[in-house]
């Protein structure tokens, strides 16, 4: 580093070397500075001037600066670039004696940013800490923006399959680790796949650890640890007791907004891993990574900021307890058939502020004035939406009631009697507080505002005195008060006018009057800010003493939202509540997918019925060409489990659904975990995390597995899955299994009792195929890949020259009398050592006209309502019911010829 020359310069130089790892913003006046090595990042990263400062006889060192008053998006800048920020302010006014006062007063990494426009008000934005044990993870996460912090210790088999997952549910912009575990490259490359988090090493790290549970009971001032949880879980106290360490250290222990730690078990909660939560589009789609189109953009119907962050947490986090989804469900229930307790909670939901971060700017001393009065207004609308509450009926309603503490009403008046209704943002230029509050700040605005009245005087007086009529009587802070004359007038000006200064259209001046006036002036709005901010001190000091009520609130206004969101989406979207059932079954009725049923514009979603059970259809084989809609249909199983199990109603005519533990879900290969592994390296890795992973009460969607390699492997494999879900387990999880290989329709012959095929109806159109997206019993038994080829566009050539081949491929294979078969898989079953040695597998043949005229026919006497409709109707919708049967017929007859 550069020989600093100057006392400032050396006070620079010493703060620095406390904060190594950091880019130091040196406040002089309304900048903030960066020098040296500082200044030329800053430039770089902030696009700002590099200039320089004198530096004694060492001659100029470089310089750039950002004004005070924007500082937050400049910072905003720097840590998305990876940098931390030691903000270093002015301790002490500057005098003419001696160097102004300095030091950081806090730290600012990607983790701990506390500027509401820097964040997204709907997620949280969690620093997180890492700790491995042999075969145990120890993850402690905080957002320090809201106070939420919550801790997990979980046992594993695939360390990193087991971060990747925990990093998908967490979504962290910030991760401090050991210096032994920062030195672990597999572990930093795993890490480093997740690409919005940033990774520091914390050098105190075993300082903390070695003293964790004392360190954790000096904090949330207990006892005992027990009330967490985790009074026997050295790991997960280590841990925690590290990244509070942390965090206390970027704010100067200003760190009393995180009030409580949460234990995270999975016993509790659906489980959804990283390849799930991909799959399914949750929180964005996967080719175009938007929220628009994932199940996110259908359910935030949520008003407030708390309430959008806590239903993230819900989809990610799934109820896994009957009692507990029902609860929801009645609450939903409640606020569904009462529209007008509904509508008139999230009318007053829309005048609530992000109460838990106001709380956190004020608890770490970054709030003012007017994060008071909002938080005011907002406490406003929470006492009235507890009044509404008070005559509920559901369980959970009446908790939330209970949650909104009595005591808030005194933080609304201690707020609204002292402060102003628009205060300014500046704590310290006065302006915030109400006359009338403080006797001798009333005199004091008092004494002021006569000086005033005195200057506004003494400006028409010396315009008359002197016959100058635009002198002007101003102020700056550089030579407070003085009288301005234009050049022209200078000669005119009285002898006891002293000149101050010389412009160059201007000449300014001061009186002997106007000093005496400027020391009046000055001297009562000093002492005027001083009392105004210690009375903004005190009142934020009596806010902070009620912050479990403020949170508590918080909670229960966020569960409030989330609940009247879920209700207004039923109403809108024709949801229904689903029945929990503990017989292990799954029966949905007219079941939709609710991101394409929104997203289709022209045409109407159609619907389909879907059972899985424990006797006879445990897992569902299901065939058709693609653009068909199988992975629509296999997927909206999955969604309408997760909807219900996080509380929500779900897009079906009736649903009756068993609680499950986990939903896995296998398609494609996501980019983000394939470096060092082929896509089907992948595949695999997902596959055998499923078949490793699941129980009884899991949901499995596998989506063409095996496609990854040559036809033949493909096959093996797929077949080989399949029948291991439908045969290993004692109780099978439910799987729907969609495939192109149409050799595994022989699966249902095999395990008449366990597997089933179904196909998706396509109907012909002179040659087209027509997608009918309806799922029907039986196999397919076309694939229609080169008809799909034409419908996207490929070229005519193409085209006629796949169909040659594909012709010359089916003949070849009749004339052999052979088609692809797993034989291994058959012969070497060994839960059926009798079984004969299959030469091949049969195909499922079927005409789908028929299949389709059954189908619809039959849905179509379902729906009808005889007693609602007259003798002639029915003889009507007979006739025409028979004239289908006989269009049917005929074309069937037209298809076999």
């Amino acid at each position: 580093m550069q020989d600093v020359n100057t006392p400032m310069m050396r006070q620079y130089q010493e703060i620095r070397k406390r904060y190594p790892d950091c880019l130091l913003f040196y406040r002089m006046g309304d900048f903030y500075e960066l020098f040296m090595e500082d200044a030329h990042i800053g430039a770089r990263v902030l696009d700002i001037t590099l200039t320089g400062k004198s530096n004694g006889k060492s001659g100029r060192i470089p310089m750039a600066g950002v004004p005070y008053h924007a500082v937050d998006s400049y910072l905003s800048k720097l840590v998305k670039a990876g940098y931390k920020v030691a903000i270093c302010e002015q301790l002490s006014e500057p005098s003419k004696k001696g160097l102004v006062e300095r030091d950081v007063v806090r730290v600012v990494t990607p983790g701990t940013v506390l500027d509401e426009k820097s964040l997204d008000k709907k997620s949280h934005n969690y620093v997180i800490a890492i700790e491995i044990v042999e075969n145990c993870l120890a993850i402690a996460a905080c957002d320090l923006s809201t106070g939420h912090f919550q801790v997990s210790e979980i046992e594993f088999e695939n360390l990193h399959q087991t971060v990747l997952d925990e990093l998908a549910r967490l979504s962290a912009a910030e991760c401090i680790l050991s210096p032994e575990l920062y030195n672990d490259a597999s572990l930093l490359k795993v890490l480093s796949s997740h690409k919005t988090l940033t990774i520091y090493c914390y050098h105190e790290w075993e300082i903390y650890a070695s003293k964790a549970k004392a360190y954790l009971k000096k904090h949330f001032k207990v006892g005992t640890l027990a009330g967490f949880g985790i009074h026997n879980k050295e790991f997960a106290q280590e841990v925690s007791a590290v990244l509070l360490s942390y965090l206390a250290s970027t704010q100067k222990d200003k760190v009393g907004h995180i009030t409580n730690l949460s234990l995270v078990g999975n016993d509790n909660f659906l489980q959804l891993d990283r390849a799930t939560i991909i799959n399914l589009e949750l929180f964005s789609t996967i080719r175009e990574h938007d929220v628009r189109g994932s199940l996110l953009y259908v359910l935030d119907e949520t008003v407030t900021a708390m309430g959008g962050r806590m239903l993230k947490e819900w989809m990610k986090k799934p109820l896994g307890q009957k009692t507990e989804i029902e609860k929801r469900h009645s609450a939903v229930e409640e606020l569904l058939k009462n529209s007008t307790l509904r509508n008139t909670l999230r009318e007053y939901l829309t005048f609530i502020a992000d109460i838990e971060r106001v709380v956190s700017r004020l608890s770490v001393g970054i709030g003012n004035a007017r994060d008071l009065v909002n938080l005011k207004q907002s406490l406003k609308s929470v006492v009235s939406m507890r009044h509404l509450l008070s005559h509920t009926e559901s369980d959970l309603l009446k908790e939330v009631y209970k949650d909104i503490p009595n005591s808030i009403g005194t933080i609304i008046h201690e707020i609204e009697n002292i402060f102003v209704d628009e205060p300014p943002i500046d704590v310290k230029g006065g302006g915030m507080v109400r006359p009338g509050i403080h006797k001798e700040l009333d005199t004091l605005r008092g004494k002021v505002n006569k000086s005033t009245e005195f200057l506004i005087k003494l400006e028409a007086e010396e315009r008359e005195k002197t016959g100058i009529s635009n002198i002007k009587v101003r102020y700056n802070k550089v030579f407070g008060f003085y009288i301005e004359v234009t050049k022209g007038n200078a000669r005119h000006v009285p002898e006891h006018y002293i000149r101050k200064q010389t412009l160059v259209n201007a000449e300014r001046f001061i009186t002997a009057d106007l000093k005496i006036q400027e020391e009046i002036i000055l001297s009562a709005e000093e002492k005027i800010n001083d009392i105004e901010f210690e009375l903004f001190t005190l009142t934020t000091e009596t806010v902070l003493k009620q912050i479990v009520a403020l949170q508590s609130a918080s909670y229960a206004i966020a569960t409030l939202d989330c609940l009247a969101s879920f209700a207004h989406l039923s109403e809108k979207n024709h949801y229904v509540r689903p029945k929990l059932l503990y017989s292990g079954e799954v029966r949905i009725k007219q079941g939709r997918h609710p991101v394409v049923e929104k997203l289709l514009e022209d045409t109407q979603f159609v619907p389909n019925d879907v059972t899985l059970d424990n006797i006879s259809q445990q897992l569902l084989l299901i065939t058709g060409p693609n653009m068909a809609g199988k992975s629509v249909f296999i997927r909206q199983v999955a969604v309408i489990v997760l909807m219900s199990q996080m509380g929500c109603f779900v897009p079906a005519q009736s649903a009756h659904l068993s609680v499950m533990d986990r939903i896995f879900v296998r398609s494609g290969a996501s980019d983000v975990i394939t470096s060092g592994m082929s896509t089907f390296m992948v595949e695999m890795v997902e596959t055998a995390h499923i078949l490793n992973y699941a129980t009884k009460n899991s949901l499995i969607i596998m989506d063409e597995i095996g496609r990854g390699t040559s036809t033949y492997d493909g096959i093996s494999i797929a077949w080989a899955v399949a029948e291991y879900l439908a045969t290993h387990f004692k109780t099978p999880p439910k799987t729907l299994f969609a495939t192109h290989y149409h050799e595994l329709q022989a699966l249902e012959n095999h395990y008449p009792k366990k597997i089933r095929n179904f196909h998706m109806a396509v109907a012909d159109d002179q040659g087209d195929p027509v997608f009918l997206h309806t799922i029907l019993p039986g196999g397919a038994s076309h694939s229609f890949g080169v008809a799909v080829a034409k419908l996207a566009g490929i070229p005519k050539e193409v085209i006629e020259k796949a169909q040659e081949i594909l012709q010359g491929l089916e003949s070849r294979n009749v004339d052999n009398q052979k088609v692809i078969t797993p034989q291994l898989v058959i012969s070497n079953n060994v839960r059926d050592p009798k079984r004969k040695k299959e030469n091949e597998i049969s195909h499922f043949i079927r005409n789908d006209t028929e299949a389709i005229a059954d189908h619809l026919i039959h849905k179509e006497l379902e729906n009808l309502d005889i007693s609602a409709i007259t003798p002639l109707q029915a003889l009507n919708t007979l006739a025409d019911l028979k004239e289908k049967i006989k269009l049917f017929k005929k074309e069937n007859t037209k298809n076999l010829d």
